[in-house]
Parts: C-alpha cells; sequence; structure tokens
C-alpha cells in the first residue's frame, strides 16, 4: 500500500498543490536578434498562437543560415516567478542529447581509439549482451540503433535512481537475453544503445562522459549556457518543466524522472543560442569559427543513414534523415522559396521528457537549420509539436505556416484524457448501480418478500456481459494499448500523469464493480437455492 501511495497518490498530490502555485502563461517576447529578419512577425504570431493551443508557457527559438545566427529569441515564462525566456535560457534537450553522444565517440573514431566495428566487449570486457547465437554487439549497431534493444527497456531505464555511478551500473545490469532481434537484422529505437555508447566514451576517454562532452564539445563552441546535469542546469537559470495535467499548465520539476543512468540518451541542457552554434558546426562541415570538432568526413558520416527504412531515410548517427523536406508532393503545393530546390534532404532529431520538448532540425542542402525548445510536452500530441519546427522552416522561407495537426498518434492516443475520463465516469455510474441493486435485494432477501427470480437474461445483462466488457477493457489496455504505445502503467504514470491516473481509477473501479456484480450473483443464487429447497 505505501508503494502504491508513492507511485500514484503522491503525484497527484504534487501536481494539484503546484496548480495553486501556477500563475496564468505570460506571452512575454524576448529577442536577440540582431535586426529581425522580415519574417520575424509572423514567427512571432506563429509560436504566440500554438503557445496558447497547446498550453505551453515557455519557448525559445533559433534559425541559421549560411553560417550565420538569423533569428534568435523567447516565448512566454521560465518558471512560475514568471520570468521571461531569453534564448540563453537553459532547456532539457531529452533524446536530442544522442546527437552529442554520437559526435564524441567519432571524435574517439577520428582519433583512433576505437572503431565502428568494434564489438562493445572489446572495450567493455565485462559487457555480456550478445545474440542468441552469440553474435557480438558493436559500437555500429548501437550508433544505428539496430542492436535488438526494445524501445520499452530505453524508456524504463529514465526512472532508474540516480547516483554518481549510475550509468554503469545500468549497463552492468543489462543481460543476455535482453535483445528482441540478432543485432544487426532490426532497428528499434531505445535509449539503451545510446547510454552504452556514453559509457564507452567514459571508459576509452578516461575521464567522465560529462568531462569529456563539456572538453570537448561544450567549450571548443563556446556553449556557455549549456550544462551535463540538473542540478548545474538549474543552478544557472534553466527553465522549469510544465505538464498540462488535463490541459492546465502545472510545474513539474519534482517528480520530474532524471538520473545519470540515461546522460548520454536523453539528459544533456542547453539553450538556442548555444544551439545555433552546434548547427552551424553540424552545417560547416564540422567547424565552428576556429573550432574544429571533427573531419569534413567524419562530420558528413555523422548525417548519413546506417540503416533505412526507405531508400534515401532512415536513422543516422544521433540523427534522423528522410530524402525530401515535407514529401515533393505536398511542397508543391506550398507557396515557398523551398519549391526551388530540387532535392531538399532534412536531417533532424526529436526530444521530449514529460515536461520538455526539443527539436534540432537542418537543410544540409540549404544550409539552414532550427533550433526550437520548450518547457512543456504534452506526449499525446508529440507530432504536432514537431511540427513547430515545419512550420517555422516554412515561414522563414517565404511560406505561411501550415499548423500541422498531431499525424503519429491515433484518435485514442490523441483524446485519451476525455475517453478515460468518460470511461471512469460510466464505471462509477455502473458501480453505484450494482451497489444499488444488490442492496435492495438484501433487504428483499432479509424482509422475506418475493424479488422477481432472476431470468437467463438478467444474468446475461448485468453479470455476464459486463464482466466480459471488463475484461476486455483490461486486456485491451495492458495487451494493447500500452504495448503498441512501448510504455506501461509505470512509465504512463510518469510521464502522462493524468492518463495513468484515470487507467489506474479505470482498473480499481472494475475490479471494484466486478466484485459488486459477483456478490449480486451469489445473492441471486443463494435466493433462488433457497426457494428450490421450500418448494
Amino acid at each position: 500500500m505505501h508503494l502504491l501511495a508513492n507511485r500514484i497518490f503522491i503525484p497527484l498530490l504534487a501536481l494539484l498543490l503546484a496548480a495553486l502555485h501556477t500563475p496564468p502563461i505570460s506571452l512575454a517576447f524576448f529577442t536577440q536578434s540582431p535586426s529581425p529578419p522580415p519574417y520575424a512577425d509572423k514567427i512571432k504570431s506563429f509560436m504566440e498562437t500554438q503557445m496558447h493551443r497547446y498550453k505551453i508557457p515557455g519557448a525559445a527559438l533559433a534559425i541559421v543560415r549560411n553560417g550565420e545566427v538569423e533569428y534568435l529569441a523567447g516565448f512566454g515564462v521560465a518558471n512560475v516567478k514568471g520570468e521571461p525566456v531569453t534564448p540563453d535560457t537553459p532547456f532539457l534537450l531529452a533524446s536530442v542529447s544522442k546527437s552529442f553522444t554520437a559526435l564524441g565517440l567519432m571524435q574517439l573514431v577520428e582519433a583512433g581509439l576505437l572503431s565502428l566495428d568494434d564489438p562493445v566487449q572489446k572495450h567493455l570486457p565485462w559487457f555480456q549482451v550478445a545474440g542468441e547465437q552469440g553474435e557480438p554487439l558493436t559500437i555500429a549497431h548501437l550508433l544505428y540503433q539496430t542492436s535488438g534493444f526494445s524501445e520499452i527497456e530505453g524508456v524504463r531505464a529514465t526512472l532508474r535512481p540516480d547516483s554518481p555511478d549510475a550509468l554503469e551500473t545500468a549497463v552492468r545490469e543489462l543481460r543476455a537475453g535482453a535483445l528482441k532481434f540478432k543485432p544487426g537484422e532490426g532497428w528499434e529505437y531505445s535509449n539503451l544503445n545510446y547510454d552504452v555508447l556514453g559509457l564507452l566514451i567514459q571508459q576509452v576517454s578516461g575521464q567522465s562522459y560529462e568531462s569529456y562532452i563539456q572538453k570537448n564539445i561544450f567549450d571548443p563552441l563556446g556553449m556557455t549556457h549549456s550544462y551535463t546535469s540538473l542540478s548545474e542546469a538549474r543552478a544557472n537559470g534553466a527553465a522549469s518543466g510544465y505538464y498540462p495535467f488535463f490541459g492546465i499548465p502545472l510545474v513539474y520539476d519534482n517528480r520530474m524522472p532524471y538520473s545519470r543512468a540515461t546522460l548520454p540518451s536523453a539528459g544533456l541542457w542547453s539553450s538556442v543560442s548555444d544551439l545555433s552554434r552546434y548547427l552551424i558546426a553540424h552545417l560547416n562541415q564540422g567547424q565552428y569559427g576556429e573550432a574544429m570538432l571533427l573531419s569534413a568526413e567524419s562530420a558528413a558520416q555523422l548525417h548519413q543513414t546506417g540503416y533505412e527504412w526507405e531508400p534515401g531515410s532512415g536513422y543516422a548517427m544521433g540523427w534522423t534523415r528522410v530524402k525530401d523536406f515535407l514529401g515533393r508532393d505536398l511542397l508543391d503545393t506550398l507557396t515557398t522559396d523551398l519549391k526551388n530546390y530540387e532535392h531538399l534532404p532534412l536531417v533532424f532529431h526529436g526530444g521530449d521528457c514529460v515536461n520538455y520538448f526539443a527539436t534540432l532540425f537542418f537543410l544540409p542542402e540549404q544550409d539552414f537549420g532550427v533550433a526550437l525548445l520548450m518547457n512543456s510536452n504534452d506526449p499525446l500530441v508529440a507530432s504536432a509539436q514537431d511540427g513547430f519546427a515545419w512550420d517555422v522552416t516554412l515561414i522563414a522561407n517565404g511560406g505561411e505556416a501550415q499548423y500541422f495537426p498531431a499525424w503519429e498518434e491515433n484518435f485514442l492516443v490523441q483524446n485519451s484524457r476525455w475517453v478515460f475520463s468518460l470511461v471512469v465516469l460510466l464505471l462509477v455510474g455502473e458501480m453505484v448501480w450494482s451497489y444499488r441493486k444488490w442492496r435492495d435485494i438484501r433487504r428483499d432477501i432479509r424482509r422475506g418478500t418475493d424479488p422477481a427470480e432472476p431470468s437467463r437474461r438478467t444474468m446475461l445483462l448485468h453479470v455476464v456481459i459486463p464482466l466480459a466488457i471488463d475484461l476486455a477493457l483490461v486486456i485491451y489496455l495492458f495487451l494493447k494499448l500500452l504495448p503498441d504505445n512501448a510504455v506501461d502503467l509505470q512509465i504512463v504514470l510518469w510521464d502522462v500523469p493524468d492518463v495513468g491516473l484515470l487507467l489506474v481509477a479505470a482498473l480499481l473501479l472494475s475490479l471494484a464493480w466486478g466484485a459488486l456484480r459477483t456478490m449480486l450473483f451469489l445473492t441471486f443464487f443463494r435466493f433462488n437455492l433457497v426457494k428450490m429447497s421450500l418448494k
């Protein structure tokens, strides 16, 4: 019972208390652009509209083009004090962190300290994970997400307790049976791949992962508002993270899952002013100013797919690459300068945590990039939030925003707050009806009155069919809906807490209602036996 309280009721209490201290969203605007580009007003209008629609307290945006920062701005508030978001405000990058880990690893490859074809075990002798026939996991398998690690186990890793040695502990606990398929013979996105890579960086470089990233990426690029720990980021003005609890943005910092175990895959922090430098380095063959992070050849290799799900589109090293921005058929229907380009390959990666959302995005052929950070996330419409960077790109290239809707999540996922609220209300109503019916029958038996004898139809309608519906609901939730979305109930309670609480309520009500119906059935049965014995 104590564990149940910790996992369910304490998060709910924390959210309700946060609601009492959360001010209304303010859409203040802060810009550092030296001379605002012609599209600046359109960008401002678009961001204000989307932030209002999706209940996002704060966001920051950078646009780079031709090796220069073209646009830098902050929108809304960073915290409950109402402090404005600026381009220097740090946000959690979540899975955008993977591109930093990939870059760090390629630096070690270029230094001759390891090879992409090296088995992980060559550098971590105690590492026991392998394919069913003993096929070794290589560094390339991890980089391209073809190792066989599962997505759901990667998400569960974010819930691990934090400690100074959490990263190594997490990797050491990976077991030989952890793979879903033979290494190299499939693809599945998993944080575990990049957590192992982070430990490899630590092992091969002889310094902590944090120190390596700071000294070899942040410092050379002058990324002075980027951090490798939660405590350091918060001490330097990081934006508070909000969660839209039933549409009300509430600060979720105290319950936010964060562990050094997933630092290389999901734990770095940065600002859009710093990410503009990082984007320019990626667009400029690994170089920013005098800083050379990688050779041109290695930088290009970072962005080339190692696994393709269709020709020209697939997963690269901490990046996703698609052969055409928006697709030629759609692009040709829009008014935008991008129509003039025959090829528009896109390289990007998103990141989402329970209370932060990030997108890093560039068109290499056009020398154009976007960094967008937000201090709120709604996992139920994450693909719509992905669309913000696409719309910003259209606006910055002579077009109009399309306000892309959520396209990846199905109707049930997008509307699960209201669907499961309705389910809970129906279950409450049915439970009340069952209780009243059971109470009436018990009363009649005690009084010796003769309630109507239950027919097969009565049993079918009030016991068998509802029981079947209960079982179908539980089976659908736990064997279909949650697995299809690579989550379990514990993950939902952390990452989508309002929906998680509704699922728990539905489960408990189903059990309670089922118990009441069983009592009703037994009462009917007992009454019939009594009647038969008296005849």
